[in-house]
């Protein structure tokens, strides 16, 4: 499953909320160090993380501001 994470960014700053993705890589993944952070961001944005936690749903959903349902692509 594809989480619409680019997706819910740039709702984000549409309304006027600056997200920067390493922010929001070190929220969801503190113990890793930033290149680790950094890969496993870019592995979720790009659907192929094998495995979602919902801890990581509900962190982006506070920082981006969106919904659940957005960023599964329910809604």
């Amino acid at each position: 499953m594809k989480l619409k994470v680019n997706e819910a960014i740039a709702l984000a700053e549409s309304r006027g909320k600056k997200i920067k993705k390493k922010d929001v890589a070190a929220k969801i993944w503190p113990e890793s160090s930033p290149i680790t952070q950094s890969v496993n961001m870019t592995n979720l944005c790009r659907g192929v993380t094998k495995r979602v936690e919902p801890e990581w749903i509900v962190i982006i959903c506070l920082e981006t501001g969106c919904s659940a349902d957005f960023l599964l692509g329910l809604k």
